[in-house]
């Protein structure tokens, strides 16, 4: 096709035309199958997703993973069946995780498929049929009728009464109508009336267009496009777990070779020397976070599914932590994405209960649509509306009607003659052209009304024989939804910039977002975004509150924008015109209601759609990772406890300080159990009055990681001194000093549940409490049964050794409260 202008600033028939085709009898069959081998098909390609196999291998060669299958391996290999094996049974979950999560997200691109119309009316070799819309080709005539998804993009030829939901791709709430006319060449995307784009859906009357555009080349095909480069990048979590790992891995080497090196050199047998080298790499690598993560993200993802919020990503969750910017839908988030009556209104003011009712019956009458339903034709969005109004729509007797006229480019109203009246019911400016004169009242309060954003419709009646008058002006809107005021100022509490992005009109996204509470002075419309530069954008992003007239590469723009700077971006949407926004996103939000593109190419899915929804999920996700932290807190002050611990006693002379099996219990079971006992913690005061994190700030900071090593290095020196200053067998010395390291850790996993308010003032965490008096009681009576006795090499401590466990456990917890109680923050 060769135009010298965009097809929708071009005529009609010049675009048909140039695509070959003769309107009345559109493509011939052999045309058509000729113009389908060259094109190809009418669907986007399928996406090669990995195999399961290959999902598996990735996650089970993270460096953690290979180096405690390798310890586990070993220890398998020297007889140490039960350690090696509950190393490699930690593992599964971990990997599983992975596998399950990345198996969900590489389904996105398939949603698109979904968009597509399975089934399309053409005309084809002088007749109307139906083919699968993989069929069509460029250059086919598509007829549209009420109730159908666009096939393909097409350039309209005929629009009668033609009324187009486009919500799905440019975010407009309002349906809007067709027109054969021409645009202007610099018309955004959502003021193309002359378009009907693939997956977008007829609302009303019926229409033609020929074929301009398939597969690929459509706007969802360009979308999809854009989806198959992005990458999804690691979340904070994620880049905090690898940072940590790093870390004790490089601490784990040094203390492995330490280990096994004084040991071959003081002539130790060499099996025993590489299970001291077991040991130690057991202490040091950290298996313990990754499930510590996957467990409270589950655990979290129930919760926030209890508020509505379905989580499809679990490191999504953790990441709303940090989020400091929306990039919000207004259609469906902010209001309830149902086109209603808002008000009825005269020069006089409002109109209310029974002369509304007679006026509203009237503006039924006057829709050449609502007198169709008795003959079982869909009523368009209007008639649809003004039935909702009523209460219940009376059903209108076809006998009554003597003519009717849909609205058409030449008249942008309905008109309807009865026995009784003729009433005109569209466009206000035209309408009140029939009355005549002047009407400046009546221009007035439309101007009024026009400036609040919604679809005014004017309603005139003409008696038999007598003049045109007009009636009411009817005001129809996408409401705001009643709890988002209250979300917003939540919002802004936190230190959350909010920024509406819609397709809608610039007076209507003003419009919602003064309603709910935001500021609405200026409104950055999308061509205007198109002509700021990135430095521009940069220097602008922070005051932006509305963008309006916005199509998809804008708000993708924004996104990387904001990312670019350093900010923790939310980006909620339900359209096709969200996907590649949602998908580039640190957290992507979809709507339950909206596309199934949407809600696969996101992390959460809300179920009520609802703005507030979302704020309740941030709520629950700053909680969330406040007590991952908390969680983190307490198994690095392990590692740094068991390693100090180790380190030094090697370097003192003792062999082996602790068994490996009383590693992983302390590890895998005592510190695992209660670091998941923080998920059960409460919100604490003033958490969503805070600042959001900065995104590079890691959740353990340096001056974190330096009182972390006082409190474990306290812990490390203590016991060490139990095990220098009692001179009983060795295998009671070594129980007495394992007793003090898990002692310790449970008092400081209880003193810790927050990090700079008093432990007193915290809303009691019961699950926490029983988990900590449950692990001291299972220390106590281990010594007391023989099996387990004899594999921890277990024995009873009397009460002086008990009271100095007790010292060792508490000093900390102790000199904590005391700095927390001088503001200070602090880790027992």
């Amino acid at each position: 096709m060769v135009l010298s202008s965009p097809p929708h600033a071009t005529a009609a028939g010049e675009v048909a035309a140039a695509l070959g085709v003769e309107v009345a009898g559109g493509l011939a069959d052999s045309e058509a199958a000729r113009r389908l081998a060259e094109s190809g098909a009418n669907q986007l390609a399928p996406r090669q997703v990995p195999p399961l196999w290959r999902m598996a291998w990735d996650a089970a060669t993270q460096p953690f993973i290979v180096l405690l299958l390798g310890s586990g391996g070993l220890a398998l290999f020297l007889g140490e069946v039960r350690d090696g094996l509950l190393v490699m049974i930690g593992l599964v979950p971990i990997v599983a995780a992975d596998v399950v999560t990345e198996y969900r997200a590489e389904r996105a691109l398939e949603a698109l498929h979904a968009a597509s119309a399975p089934i399309a009316r053409v005309r084809r070799s002088g007749q109307a049929r139906d083919i699968p819309a993989a069929e069509l080709v460029p250059g086919d005539i598509v007829l549209l009728r009420t109730g159908d998804v666009v096939p393909a993009d097409l350039r309209l030829l005929e629009a009668d009464a033609l009324l187009l939901d486009s919500s799905a791709l440019t975010g407009e709430s309002l349906p809007e109508p067709g027109s054969v006319l021409a645009d202007p060449i610099d018309a955004p995307l959502a003021d193309r009336r002359s378009l009907a784009h693939a997956g977008t859906s007829v609302v009303g009357g019926h229409g033609l267009g020929v074929v301009m555009a398939t597969g690929a080349a459509t706007e969802i095909g360009k979308i999809a496009g854009s989806l198959a480069v992005l990458e999804r990048r690691r979340s904070p979590l994620q880049r905090e777990l690898d940072r940590l790992v790093r870390i004790l891995l490089i601490a784990a080497i040094g203390l492995i070779a330490i280990t096994v090196g004084l040991g071959f050199l003081r002539g130790q047998p060499a099996g025993a020397n590489l299970l001291a080298g077991i040991s130690a790499a057991i202490a040091a690598i950290p298996e313990e976070p990754p499930i510590l993560l996957a467990v409270v993200l589950g655990l979290g993802a129930y919760r926030l599914l209890r508020r509505g919020v379905l989580v499809r990503r679990l490191n999504a969750q953790e990441t709303l932590g940090a989020v400091d910017l929306i990039l919000t839908d207004k259609t469906g988030t902010l209001t309830e994405n149902r086109l209603a009556l808002a008000r009825i209104v005269t020069p006089g003011g409002p109109v209310e209960g029974p002369a509304a009712a007679a006026l509203l019956a009237e503006a039924l009458r006057a829709e050449d649509d609502a007198w169709r339903v008795a003959s079982g034709a869909h009523p368009g969005s209007f008639a649809m509306a003004i039935g909702q109004a009523l209460g219940e729509a009376p059903l209108l007797n076809p006998a009554d009607l003597l003519e009717s006229e849909a609205p058409s480019d030449a008249h942008p109203y309905s008109s309807t003659r009865t026995v009784a009246e003729e009433l005109a019911l569209g466009a206000p400016e035209a309408v009140l052209a029939l009355a005549g004169g002047e009407q400046q009242p009546w221009h007035a309060a439309i101007a009024a009304e026009s400036d609040e954003g919604g679809r005014l419709l004017l309603l005139a009646r003409r008696p038999p024989g007598g003049s045109w008058a007009p009636r009411a002006i009817l005001v129809f809107a996408d409401r705001l939804r009643g709890e988002v005021g209250a979300a917003m100022q939540v919002a802004r509490e936190a230190g959350i910039q909010t920024i509406v992005v819609t397709g809608d009109h610039p007076r209507t996204a003003a419009s919602v977002a003064r309603a709910a509470g935001m500021e609405a002075d200026r409104v950055i419309t999308g061509t205007e975004l198109d002509g700021w530069d990135d430095a521009r954008l940069t220097v602008e992003l922070p005051a932006m509150r509305i963008v309006a007239r916005a199509v998809p590469e804008q708000k993708l723009r924004l996104v990387q924008a904001a990312r670019a700077a350093g900010r923790t971006v939310a980006v909620t949407g339900d359209g096709v015109n969200d996907a590649p926004a949602l998908h580039r996103a640190d957290v992507a939000v979809a709507m339950g209601s909206g596309t199934q593109v949407a809600r696969e190419a996101a992390d959460l899915v809300l179920g009520d759609d609802s703005f507030a929804t979302l704020m309740g999920g941030l709520r629950e996700g700053r909680r969330m990772v406040e007590n991952v932290r908390k969680g983190l807190v307490f198994l690095v002050s392990t590692h740094v406890a068991l390693l100090g611990f180790i380190l030094i006693a090697t370097l003192a002379g003792h062999g082996q300080p602790l068994l490996p099996l009383q590693i992983l219990w302390l590890e895998l079971f005592i510190d695992l159990a209660a670091s998941i006992a923080f998920e059960r913690e409460a919100e604490e005061p003033g958490a969503m009055r805070r600042p959001p994190r900065p995104r590079d700030e890691p959740l353990l900071t340096n001056a974190l990681l330096g009182r972390i090593v006082l409190a474990g290095g306290f812990t490390a020196l203590a016991t060490l001194a139990v095990v220098e200053l009692t001179t009983v067998a060795e295998d009671h010395v070594r129980w007495f000093a394992y007793t003090a390291l898990v002692v310790a850790q449970v008092v400081r996993a209880y003193a810790n549940r927050s990090l700079g308010i008093s432990v007193l003032r915290l809303r009691a965490n019961w699950f926490l409490a029983a988990t900590c008096v449950a692990v001291i009681a299972v220390q106590v009576a281990l010594p007391h049964i023989p099996p387990l006795a004899d594999a921890f090499r277990a024995s009873p401590l009397d009460a002086a050794e008990w009271g100095v466990v007790a010292a060792i456990a508490l000093l900390p917890a102790v000199a904590a409260e005391a700095i927390r109680r001088l503001g200070h923050t602090w880790v027992a």
